[in-house]
């Protein structure tokens, strides 16, 4: 989603991640098969163009689109990092994959989320959505100890991130209005009602939807969250790995809104909406 301020923030990788670890957090079948040859060279420079058509000849369609997609995306990551010199995917060429796909939001949607968000709460939600794509359920969890102010950083569900201007600027604001309407509740989930404030849970499921998600106007938080994803996808040349780093989402998500995201970027404009994929 475009920011009230500009573009997409877009949030960098911790530079300490290694390969192992990015395989790990993809947990893909299809990545660890495609590294066997790697654990036989003992180290990925060592991998040709041979090894890694010898793990793909097996894999069709679906399969192997996304085999290649993450291939790529791996040996991208180990060039930047130093890991390896030459490519061995380079010679690849995927078809597009098939499915839906899904299109950013219209300009005149994302003025109707801007006007429409006339709460503290509202924006602190909208924010956590079109900044961090966090989830409705992941908002409503948000304690105040996933916050650190004085360190600029911001915990959603696990997943600690540096907490950008507008965010913290929508956080302040309705943290002031927290402390004023309920200054004695003993409750530490960041958003709370005036029912919720008198006990230690999270905002209802519905109080989200009806009066955060539903009042932009037809567009969801869910719709603004995968705006998000989507964008950083267009704006970092559609690397699922990199997705997966900033937003803590499983690798068949990621590598979904990169193939959007690519088609987006060399197919024909007026594809259709699909509000059901990725998730």
């Amino acid at each position: 989603m475009a920011l009230p301020d500009g573009a997409p923030e877009v949030t960098r990788p911790a530079e300490h991640v290694t390969p192992q670890m990015l395989l790990q957090r993809c947990d893909s079948p299809l990545l660890l098969a495609a590294t066997r040859c790697a654990i036989t060279r003992g180290h990925l420079r060592e991998i040709t163009s041979s090894d890694v058509d010898a793990v793909l000849e097996p894999l069709r369609g679906h399969r192997r689109y996304n085999a290649i997609t993450a291939l790529r995306s791996l040996f991208r990551f180990a060039q930047r990092r130093g890991l390896t010199f030459a490519d061995p995917t380079r010679h690849l060429r995927g078809g597009r994959g098939a499915g839906p796909t899904v299109l950013p939001m219209t300009a005149e949607q994302i003025r109707a989320v801007q006007q429409a968000a006339a709460t503290p709460a509202q924006r602190l939600a909208i924010a956590l959505a079109a900044v961090h794509a966090a989830r409705p359920g992941t908002i409503r969890e948000l304690t105040l100890e996933d916050i650190d102010l004085p360190g600029r950083r911001i915990s959603i569900a696990g997943h600690r991130q540096p907490l950008g201007e507008l965010t913290r600027d929508a956080l302040l604001a309705w943290l002031d209005c927290r402390r004023a309407t309920w200054p004695d509740t003993a409750n530490r989930h960041v958003l709370i009602t005036r029912k919720s404030a008198l006990g230690t849970g999270p905002v209802s499921a519905s109080y989200l939807a009806d009066y955060l998600g539903r009042h932009q106007r037809g567009i969801s938080l869910e719709h603004i969250r995968r705006d998000r994803i989507l964008h950083e996808a267009l704006a970092t040349g559609a690397d699922p790995l990199h997705l997966v780093l900033v937003f803590n989402i499983d690798h068949t998500n990621a590598m979904a809104y990169a193939g959007a995201a690519r088609s987006l970027l060399t197919g024909p404009a007026g594809q259709e909406l699909s509000p059901h994929h990725p998730a």
